[in-house]
């Protein structure tokens, strides 16, 4: 018998985005760049990122990427040694993830997902590009 995969469950919700969209959503110096350990740990963030959720990029160090997706609390990020399938579908779908700064402000934005490194030590990268210009008060 083949075993179902079903997808974790995430709640989509309709986030209205800002009249004032990013002129370039391809700017570097408006996409929070994280490097994360299988586990979902932070292990590394742009400064230009950190600026973005107006903290240091040290204070996001070690910590789990659903401190700032909520969304992901519950989803495993692996399915066996690849990336989970759920989360490259929302990638490609265009799925938008709402992300909250260690204070508590909220921003909508994209997210991409993608495996880097060699095969004996490999890590994620998550590309976070904000839709809206101004990081929304909690």
């Amino acid at each position: 018998m083949i075993a179902q995969r079903t997808p974790p469950l995430i709640e989509f919700k309709h986030f209205p985005v800002s009249k004032n969209q990013l002129a370039a959503e391809d700017d570097d110096e408006n996409r929070l760049v994280l490097t994360l350990h299988y586990n979902g740990m932070i292990t590394e963030c742009n400064k230009a990122g950190s600026k973005l959720l107006r903290c240091m990029p040290s204070e996001l160090i070690w910590q789990h990427i659903s401190r700032l997706l909520p969304q992901l609390k519950n989803v495993a990020l692996m399915e066996g040694s690849n990336l989970n399938p759920y989360l490259h579908f929302l990638t490609r779908v265009g799925y938008r993830f709402e992300v909250m700064s260690l204070s508590g402000a909220r921003l909508i934005a994209r997210v991409f997902f993608c495996e880097v490194g060699s095969t004996e030590h490999r890590f994620l990268r998550v590309i976070i590009c904000p839709l809206t210009q101004e990081i929304m008060a909690s």
